[in-house]
């Protein structure tokens, strides 16, 4: 019996240390980086991705704005880029933002997509280490060619009028 009391008493100190000397929270953040060559704001069939985009992530203090993390990245072949987040950050608004294009024919930013929340923290319900943003984009100053035939198949005509009224004015 007080083999059995030291055993467990044993395995309890080794538990509590090992929870004394966990390393620190660490978080990948994943997302993608396309060039929006029909204006559009989402991806399409005839959006390319960047390899070599440069992309930004923030983390600030939501009371104080102190910045408390910051890291960068660029993306790679299919234009995906990862950044190691160290620490949880559960107080802070983290943001990745993009940074500069790789390609001078496609370096306009869209205002709405320039940059995405990513919440860091392992206190919100999430088990996995990986947290995915949404894409961000720039754009071309003018759609290719393809594009009105595009919007088309895909009944978005309304949305293509509407920028043209928009460009007019």
């Amino acid at each position: 019996m007080a083999k059995a009391i030291i055993l467990l008493s044993t395995l309890c100190v080794l538990a509590v240390a090992n929870f004394a000397v966990a390393d620190v929270e660490t978080f990948n953040v994943e997302g993608k980086v396309f060039c929006d060559t029909c204006r559009l704001g989402f991806v399409t069939s005839l959006s390319n991705t960047l390899e070599g985009a440069t992309v930004r992530m923030t983390c600030k203090d939501m009371e104080t704005h102190n910045e408390t993390f910051t890291t960068e990245g660029k993306t790679d072949g299919i234009g995906k880029y990862t950044l190691k987040v160290e620490g949880d950050h559960e107080n802070d608004i983290c943001e990745v933002t993009l940074v500069n294009s790789p390609k001078d024919d496609c370096k306009e930013v869209v205002p709405d997509m320039v940059n995405n929340r990513v919440i860091c923290s392992k206190n919100v319900g999430m088990h996995n280490a990986v947290r995915f943003v949404n894409p961000l984009f720039y754009q071309k100053d003018k759609p290719i060619d393809g594009c009105a035939k595009l919007v088309e198949e895909m009944e978005l005509v309304d949305l293509l009028i509407l920028e043209n009224d928009k460009e007019e004015n």
